[in-house]
């Protein structure tokens, strides 16, 4: 978080520093009605070209992105690793029944509950949940399995890209707002046509901020938090990744250590803990248990 109010700050102390150095005034650059202009027809058009589905999660992850800037950190994924690692080895020494009301019901269990970071998204929970029911069947082969989890993941995916495609949209959408604001601004400098010369030129500047707000709102604020939204939906997708990688190989047989080590392994290198540090942890757990 401070990292990209570190980023805007410079960009901005950029842009009005270098504005403030060529001889600009900060005070002309204060034009509300143009603000009002870009900032109204870049909300009102993300309101009417997204559902509410997508505006809520949009708004949602602009929250991870400045507000909670380490949901999913190397913590979170150390938490859903234990919480793998507990599943799995209480089904393998205690048989299926010995997890069934945990899967059953999450929100009420003792052992998902201990996770609260992983608790607060359902849709990672019920991706949990529902494949544990499936392995504990026991009755399909490993590759539909797989096929099965991929299917879900690839939908998915494209779920959670979407608050950053709307914002791209928004972002490519301020320039041409931009230019709105401007030919507005225009048709008021020309019904003043017959007033004094230094009254058109203050309308003729008030014009031309609008477009240089449409820009910088597009380059400077909305393309960039686009690009920050997709990293974190990046790391989200990463845990439904790491989950399906833990589970397949459990599956296929192998012990409940070995089995989250493989969903630890897909992990990016700054969120992936070391084995060490993961088998100190199930360690732990595991004499817990």
């Amino acid at each position: 978080m401070l990292l990209r109010f570190t980023g805007f700050a410079i960009l901005f102390l950029s842009v009005f520093g270098g504005f403030v150095l060529a001889g600009g005034r900060l005070l002309s650059l204060w034009q509300p009605p143009e603000i009002i202009i870009i900032l109204g027809a870049a909300v009102g058009a993300f309101v009417i070209s997204n559902p509410v589905t997508v505006q809520k999660m949009t708004l949602t992850h602009l929250k991870y992105v400045l507000i909670k800037n380490k949901e999913f950190d190397k913590n979170f994924f150390m938490d859903l690793l234990a919480l793998m690692f507990r599943l799995i080895e209480t089904r393998q020494r205690k048989g299926v029944n010995a997890i069934e009301d945990d899967i059953e019901m999450p929100e009420s269990s003792k052992l998902f509950q201990s996770y609260q970071r992983i608790i607060s998204h359902p849709r990672l929970i019920y991706f949990i949940t529902d494949n544990l029911r499936i392995t504990g069947m026991g009755s399909m082969p490993g590759h539909a399995f797989e096929g099965l989890m991929e299917s879900e993941i690839e939908t998915l995916e494209d779920d959670l890209k979407r608050p950053a495609k709307s914002l791209h949209s928004i972002a490519d959408a301020c320039p041409g707002f931009g230019i709105v604001a401007a030919v507005m601004g225009i048709v008021v400098t020309m019904g003043a046509m017959d007033g004094p010369v230094e009254l058109i030129g203050v309308k003729i500047a008030a014009a031309l901020v609008g477009t240089f707000l449409g820009i910088l709102l597009c380059y400077g604020v909305f393309g960039p938090l686009a690009a920050a939204l997709e990293s974190t939906e990046q790391s989200e997708l990463l845990a439904f990744e790491c989950v399906k990688m833990t589970l397949l190989a459990s599956h296929s047989g192998l012990a409940p250590i070995t089995a989250v080590d493989s969903g630890r392994r897909l992990l990016y290198k700054e969120l992936r803990p070391t084995f060490s540090e993961m088998e100190d942890m199930l360690q732990s757990l595991k004499a817990s248990l």
